[in-house]
């Protein structure tokens, strides 16, 4: 049966009222054209160690308690990007109730308040950083290319549909 291999959906943004939202913040150590390279390098590699905690998450709390089981897991694989990058300078993940300004991802408005984060400082946290909405899954870098469902592709591929 074809829903028999469908995976439980993950969380969307209608399941999960906005004060709920768990966020992701990366700060830079400076504002230095390598720093902020840094800094997307390190995203990225939390984000590849984090997606797969929340993903199949039935709620927030769920989502939160499993990233807060693995923040030192989550700090290890931001501090081994930054060192395969040459980056030998202090990089720590703590997670906490902090403040964020507005924000817009994409068509989505998410407003200023404070939320639960995941927060990953890169040497003295002085430069510009980077935030997304990790649970439900807001986290999409601005130079990714468009997500597309799999199954969506693989049901036109069945049924002889073109892209």
């Amino acid at each position: 049966m074809l829903l028999a291999a469908i995976p439980a959906r993950a969380a969307s943004l209608n399941d999960v009222p906005v004060s709920q939202y768990i966020r992701l913040h990366v700060v830079a150590a400076d504002d230095g054209a390598a720093a902020q390279a840094l800094k997307l390098e390190v995203r990225d590699a939390v984000l590849a160690a984090a997606r797969p905690l929340v993903a199949d998450c039935g709620d927030a709390d769920e989502a939160w308690r499993r990233i807060g089981q693995s923040v030192e897991a989550l700090e290890a694989a931001a501090a081994l990007r930054a060192r395969e990058l040459g980056y030998d300078g202090p990089v720590a993940a703590e997670t906490g109730v902090f403040d964020f300004p507005d924000r817009h991802y994409g068509a989505v408005f998410v407003p200023a308040g404070e939320y639960r984060a995941l927060r990953v400082v890169i040497g003295e946290g002085k430069g510009h950083n980077w935030w997304c909405v990790l649970y439900p899954s807001l986290c999409v870098p601005e130079d990714a290319p468009p997500l597309r469902s799999a199954l969506l592709e693989w049901l036109r591929g069945l049924l002889g549909g073109g892209r």
